[in-house]
């Protein structure tokens, strides 16, 4: 029998009994008696496809006839929105008030939360909006398969936005799955989420203007960009950014809470201060006479970061003890004269049980991590094996927050410079001289000593880049120190080496052996005056090349990992490579603040300093940076990231805006990780130098340095900078103070230099 012959016959039994098929369903799903009947379970199960079907069926009076549902959801939705822009939700943004936290604190995915918590029917209703396509062919029966619907669905939509360069973004939102397998499904999610509280936004500011939380997170993200004030009005009107004025309003704002963070940390006394010079040059779009030499201008940058290390306040109040001790005071005590020798005695020495100094046992290392790093594949099983250089003094691995000041309107390449640029700084850190203003939070710091960074003070001289240059006068200069073929290690088929498969112990052996014998010592005299036919030339530029750039290794490293106790037995020997390149402002400044620290300052002001010379901007592992580095980051955004364009870029805006170096810097991480963005980082990967070596090493097979061959000649001869060096720190009388050492008339240990 045919289903429509069923059907007749179903239909004429009910008429028969005088019954409805309307009364019937009605008082079927209606009825307690029948609620596990096996017809309601039926019905239950198939209510989809029995909505779908009178939809289809009875479009247009189905749609009047559910007025009423559409009516009630309607009013839930406002309802729900009215809740959401209320006050009480906390979505108001006062843009007078803005405080950084608002800005570094947001996140999407919270805000889904609250607004799906708040006004569930609203954000349901969105989900089915915003995906129509796909809701539409589920509930219509076909491609059953939902995982197939969504991701054919997902692979045209990633092909019409790699059209537009968007690109992948598999992984750009954690926490919504733990399932590694899913990551087409959870950039769906993200995309979806993203679009819904964007669109409840809208609809919530539309409600009431003043909740605005996502509008003016937006507004201030695209100031901090540069964003076109036309763009910015644009997208105001729809509803997605706060206008300019309240832009500008968030920004003053922004500005004031870093005065209140500055002053605040100032008056604790607790605070470091640092600053530079950075020029601008403003182009003019009105070229005439008064103006042609007023584009550049000459502004000074300011950074202020806690002291942290258990310093206390205890530890800086020695002001009067240091002028009793000052050279610029007329009664001050008079003190030993030292000198870079007098350094020499700070870290002693004691060779190992191999004979190997600390600066052996560094160039060791050195040896077996590059190789362990980038030599054949062989030699990474023993990456494990290999331990960090002995610590000296480590400064503590902390994050060091650096807080920008307010740009100041002074040009500090003059003593009244540097001097009006201390007294701003201070000033904005809530400290002014005594009796100027009647505030009792003002601190009497007559009695402490104000830790500085600026031009050649504690921090600006640890740059590599002063290390670099001298290796660069030395090895690079001169145009015939490039004539040698061997002008830039030990000699070996590194393959034909790894296949021979060595131990770890032989590997450590040999890196000792390389450490002891391919490094230049003092010896490097001795071969100076041998005969012409018992000399190799560049086998002895190569022992100094060596010793060089080891030597500025030693000084990355030390650096990078905050051993203070490292750095400063290397500077010691820094101080004389400076010397003989004719760095002497370099050697002179470095000599005399290590000789002040340690035979001057008092314990607790010398700890303070040295634990300060150095900074960790993110609180990890080998991330030290000296504080002239943050403060030449801070000048790059300063100048040129943030400050305006066009005829926005004065120099009133760029000192407006350089206190929010690091809060701009915050809001676009945050935007980023939030607004699903592509290459989140700016930072470059570790380079892999294997093939740059494996090249090397090919061509040092034919043309081998460290191999002596007698008679070699060399178009230049690299000199002995730490024996001339020393020579020039020396008193001056002539006497070529290595040579005394090795006849025995002066006790200088010239292997621990």
């Amino acid at each position: 029998m045919s289903s429509s012959a069923l059907i007749d016959k179903v239909l004429d039994t009910l008429q028969l009994v005088g019954i409805s098929v309307s009364y019937f369903l009605l008082e079927l799903l209606a009825n307690k008696e029948y609620i596990n009947h096996i017809a309601v379970k039926d019905i239950l199960q198939n209510k989809q496809l029995i909505l779908d079907a009178l939809l289809k069926s009875a479009e247009d009076s189905l749609r009047t006839e559910l007025k009423w549902a559409t009516d009630l959801i309607k009013d839930i939705c406002a309802r729900e929105i009215v809740v959401l822009s209320a006050k009480e939700s906390g979505y108001h943004f006062d843009v007078v008030h803005t405080v950084p936290e608002q800005l570094e604190d947001f996140s999407i995915e919270e805000l889904a939360k609250d607004m799906e918590k708040l006004a569930p029917v609203t954000w349901d209703f969105l989900d089915t909006a915003l995906s129509a396509r796909t809701h539409q062919k589920i509930g219509a029966g076909k491609d059953r398969d939902e995982h197939q619907l969504v991701a054919r669905m997902d692979s045209d939509e990633e092909a019409y936005w790699e059209e537009l360069g968007e690109g992948d973004l598999e992984g750009i939102i954690s926490g919504l799955t733990n399932d590694a397998e899913s990551s087409v499904e959870n950039q769906r999610k993200a995309k979806a989420l993203l679009r819904k509280v964007t669109v409840l936004s809208i609809m919530m500011r539309s409600t009431n203007q003043r909740s605005n939380t996502l509008q003016s997170l937006m507004g201030m993200f695209l100031q901090s960009t540069h964003t076109l004030q036309k763009v910015i009005e644009t997208l105001e009107r729809m509803g997605v950014s706060v206008s300019v004025n309240a832009i500008f309003a968030a920004t003053r704002s922004l500005s004031v809470q870093t005065h209140h963070t500055l002053r605040s940390l100032g008056q604790s006394l607790l605070a470091a201060y640092a600053y530079d010079n950075f020029d601008v040059d403003l182009k003019s779009h009105e070229h005439k006479i008064e103006n042609s030499n007023e584009s550049l201008k000459h502004l000074t940058s300011g950074l202020m970061f806690p002291l942290q290390h258990c310093t206390s306040q205890e530890d800086l109040k020695c002001s009067e003890e240091l002028w009793l001790k000052s050279s610029l005071n007329p009664q001050a005590e008079v003190l030993p004269k030292r000198g870079w020798k007098d350094l020499l005695s700070l870290q002693p020495d004691t060779p190992n049980s191999s004979g190997l100094t600390h600066r052996d046992r560094f160039n060791s290392w050195k040896f077996l991590s590059d190789l362990i790093t980038y030599g054949p594949p062989y030699f990474m099983q023993f990456k494990d094996r290999l331990r960090e250089p002995e610590l000296f003094e480590g400064i503590p691995v902390i994050k060091t927050p650096t807080i920008a000041a307010l740009a100041m309107d002074v040009s500090n390449s003059t003593v009244a410079g540097n001097i009006q640029s201390v007294i701003n700084l201070l000033e904005q850190g809530g400290i002014t001289e005594p009796g100027t203003f009647d505030d009792p939070e003002i601190p009497d710091i007559s009695e402490y000593v104000v830790l500085f960074h600026g031009n050649l003070g504690t921090g600006e001289w640890l740059q590599a880049m002063a290390a670099a240059d001298s290796i660069w006068r030395t090895f690079l200069q001169s145009g015939a120190v490039r004539l040698n073929e061997t002008s830039l290690m030990r000699d070996v088929d590194l393959e034909a080496f790894a296949a021979s498969e060595p131990l770890y112990e032989e590997l450590q052996k040999m890196a000792d052996s390389l450490a002891r014998d391919y490094v230049a010592d003092h010896k490097i005299r001795r071969m100076w005056k041998k005969s012409a036919a018992e000399r190799d030339q560049q086998h002895e530029n190569g022992l100094l090349l060596n010793k060089y750039v080891l030597l500025y290794e030693e000084l990355s490293y030390a650096m990078n990992f905050g051993d203070i106790g490292r750095l400063e037995t290397c500077l010691i020997t820094w101080i004389l490579m400076f010397k003989a390149t004719s760095k002497h402002k370099y050697a002179n400044a470095m000599s005399e603040f290590l000789c002040n620290v340690h035979f001057v300052y008092p314990e607790g002001l010398k700890r303070a300093v040295c634990y300060h010379i150095l900074i960790n901007p993110t609180g990890k592992k080998g991330k030290f940076r000296g504080v002239d580095w943050c403060v030449e980051l801070n000048n790059l955004f300063t100048k040129v990231i943030n400050g305006g364009k066009g005829l926005n870029r004065t120099v009133a805006r760029i000192i407006l805006e350089s206190p929010l170096v690091q809060i701009y810097r915050n809001l676009h991480g945050n935007f980023q990780s939030n607004f699903l963005h592509n290459n989140l980082s700016t930072q470059h990967g570790e380079s892999n130098m294997a093939k740059t070596f494996q090249a090397l090493c090919t061509y040092m097979a034919g043309h081998s340095a460290n191999e002596v061959k007698h008679r070699r000649k060399s178009h230049h001869r690299v000199p002995d900078l730490l024996a001339k060096g020393q020579e020039l720190m020396s008193a001056g009388d002539g006497v070529d103070i290595v040579d005394r050492a090795e006849e025995g008339d002066v006790d200088v240990d010239m292997d621990n230099i």
